[in-house]
């Protein structure tokens, strides 16, 4: 019985170390073929190196992946047809030591500087100024982000179709003025059933303990930037603060117009793009479309 017993175990021993070895025979194999050599070299010229999110306080700012080739998909995929074709090079992200990911403790102040790119975000409290808003973006080709509060949803959700249908962004400011524990997941749902993006952010203008607290209880990242206009404050006041990664955000009001065509002369003059705020805090390193 123990000499079938070892019998067994060689077995399965010889068995492992054949897999072993076989596995590391192609290995070999692979890393001698003209083409994995030439997705290397490749590799080592194009791969991009991640960035840590930057921290400091109480604030955070969005890293950048590392953007890699990975060459056995790479090799796999040409190799079902025999030679050696750009396109077909496939890539993987890695997160950098320190990343944004489950960061909800500390507010988001700006993107990373990534790119000359800049986000534009309203705080909706009152929808009589959306149209007005919608259709000026609309004629400048820009797509913008909008936090509306859940009364305004629930009361006039045909001018906030308006904004979806333009293909801008809707995140959520609360109900009927502030951000309340029972409210906040009923006006995401409302979010969610009507837009295209997940809820995932909150906004306030100054630090919030319970805000901040209530939307991390929710996985939610709260954004606090310092390029806001509003009735106290105009484009001027904020000129100097705007940067690549910016979050310039309107208070909408009956002013929000004629700030706004201010702050695009400023902004197009300079040469920024715009982003959907997913797209500006991504922290995504293989942005970019394959040829």
């Amino acid at each position: 019985m123990l000499k079938k017993s070892f019998q067994i175990i060689g077995l399965i021993l010889l068995i492992c170390f054949s897999f072993f070895y076989t596995e590391k025979v192609v290995m070999v194999v692979n890393n001698q073929d003209p083409l994995m050599i030439k997705i290397k070299e490749y590799g080592e010229v194009f791969n991009i190196e991640s960035v840590d999110a930057i921290t400091s306080g109480n604030s955070v700012i969005p890293g950048i992946n590392a953007c890699v080739v990975d060459t056995n998909e790479s090799y796999s995929n040409m190799k079902r047809i025999g030679s050696y074709n750009e396109n077909m090079i496939e890539y993987k992200e890695i997160k950098p030591k320190l990343s944004l990911d489950k960061t909800y403790d500390k507010y988001i102040i700006k993107g990373n500087k990534k790119g000359f790119e800049v986000a534009l975000v309203f705080k909706v409290r009152d929808s009589s100024y959306i149209l007005e808003i919608a259709n000026f973006l609309q004629k400048k080709g820009i797509k913008a982000s909008f936090f509306v509060d859940g009364k305004q949803i629930e009361e006039d959700s045909q001018n906030i179709y308006v904004l979806i249908n333009n293909d801008n962004e809707i995140y959520n400011l609360g109900y009927d003025g502030k951000y309340n524990k029972d409210l906040l997941i009923w006006t995401n749902n409302m979010i969610e059933n009507m837009s295209k993006n997940i809820p995932k952010y909150c906004i306030v203008s100054k630090e919030d303990e319970k805000v901040i607290d209530m939307c991390a209880d929710n996985k939610m990242y709260t954004i606090k930037s310092s390029v806001e206009i509003n009735y106290n404050t105009t484009f001027n006041d904020v000129k100097s603060k705007i940067e690549k990664g910016s979050i310039i955000v309107f208070d909408t009001n009956n002013k929000t117009i004629d700030e706004l065509s201010k702050t695009i002369l400023f902004l197009n003059s300079k040469g920024y793009n715009y982003n959907l705020l997913s797209d500006h805090l991504s922290e995504k390193g293989c942005n970019f479309k394959k040829k």
